[in-house]
């Protein structure tokens, strides 16, 4: 079996953060969305993963390299032009042509277990599988009806016991789909979805555990505020030394610094006297806090330097430019010394 993890979207909906790194690459509790999914894959002893790319190609295969961490062989597809969600599995189609493969959308987290997905998959006879979540009201316009048996409905009678979900961005395919999709840019529910549930071979799976996507603002915000609160079962890189307390055993943290529930100091932070950190604050590593800053509700990105006094609260840090003493920086994205508002969050 192998896995191919769709990483070569623009996201757009993520901007700022976007113009700095790739949406696979957002730090969601200091690791990568994408390390994350590789870490969930580690026990499914996948021998190859392939990753198609676009933006910042260079970036993630630095961050990922030959998949060895992880005791697979990683491959790269990249899109001088994105090919869509279909037309990226047809590029690479050969590869995936003997044997079911998972489809992974790079820009999720979750904690699933899906060896019961993987279970049902091959005893219902599905050509394509797809993991549900429970309906949620910011998901609304997204929902898949499902019918009793578990297949896909397009069209459902009075007749039938239907329930609803929402696709969560990881399916089971068997190699046969390949040959529905056209040469060129195709999406993933024109060339496949639609054509399988009118067949009746597109299944559904309702999977338990924790799952969000991450690919707007507010859930990637909300994800990192669920790890570090213990809503998920996805590891956290420190020491738990309180109530959802988690430090890095390299960080170097001042005696008087202060540190409310829930927070995270990451590798090789250093956090001078009188700073105050937390609730909801997720340091990134190799930071550098100066004396009396304040950071809560917030996420500071890897090596960024915080000046003495400085406010920061419901924001976003991905670098050090433009942050000088006493600096108050509220509701905000501070990218490339630029403070744009977070609005609506």
């Amino acid at each position: 079996m192998r896995v191919f993890l769709l990483a070569a979207g623009l996201g757009t909906r993520l901007r700022p953060l976007t113009y700095a790194k790739p949406k696979a690459l957002m730090p969601v509790a200091n690791r990568p969305s994408i390390v994350r999914l590789l870490d969930l894959l580690k026990p499914y002893a996948i021998k190859e993963t392939f990753i198609n790319l676009h933006a910042f190609p260079e970036e993630i295969k630095d961050e990922i390299g030959g998949g060895s961490w992880w005791n697979m062989k990683v491959h790269y597809s990249y899109e001088p032009e994105l090919m869509g969600t279909a037309g990226a599995i047809k590029k690479i189609g050969m590869f995936l042509a003997d044997d079911r493969f998972i489809l992974v959308n790079a820009d999720i987290v979750t904690d699933f277990d899906i060896r019961n997905a993987i279970d049902f998959h091959d005893k219902s006879g599905a050509r394509a599988t797809l993991i549900m979540a429970e309906p949620r009201s910011k998901y609304s316009d997204q929902l898949i009806s499902v019918g009793e048996d578990g297949r896909v409905l397009i069209e459902k009678s009075k007749m039938d016991r239907v329930k609803s979900g929402i696709y969560t961005g990881i399916g089971i395919f068997e190699p046969s789909v390949i040959k529905m999709i056209p040469h060129g840019y195709s999406s993933l529910i024109d060339s496949i979805l639609i054509p399988l549930a009118k067949e009746g071979s597109l299944f559904a799976y309702f999977q338990d555990g924790y799952w969000i996507d991450i690919g707007e603002l507010d859930r990637y915000i909300q994800a990192n505020k669920d790890l570090i609160s213990g809503k998920t079962c996805l590891p956290i890189d420190g020491r738990l030394v309180g109530d959802n307390i988690w430090i890095d055993e390299s960080a170097q943290i001042d005696l008087t610094v202060e540190i409310e529930e829930p927070a995270l100091i990451g590798k090789g932070a250093c956090i001078e006297r009188g700073v105050k950190i937390g609730p909801y604050a997720v340091i990134g590593k190799g930071c550098f806090i100066d004396k009396n800053a304040r950071i809560a509700n917030s996420i500071i990105w890897d090596k960024c330097e915080i000046a003495r006094s400085v406010t920061i609260d419901g924001s976003i840090v991905t670098g050090s430019e433009g942050i000088t003493p006493g600096k108050r920086i509220i509701k905000s994205i501070l990218n490339d010394g630029i403070t744009e508002p977070l609005f609506g969050i």
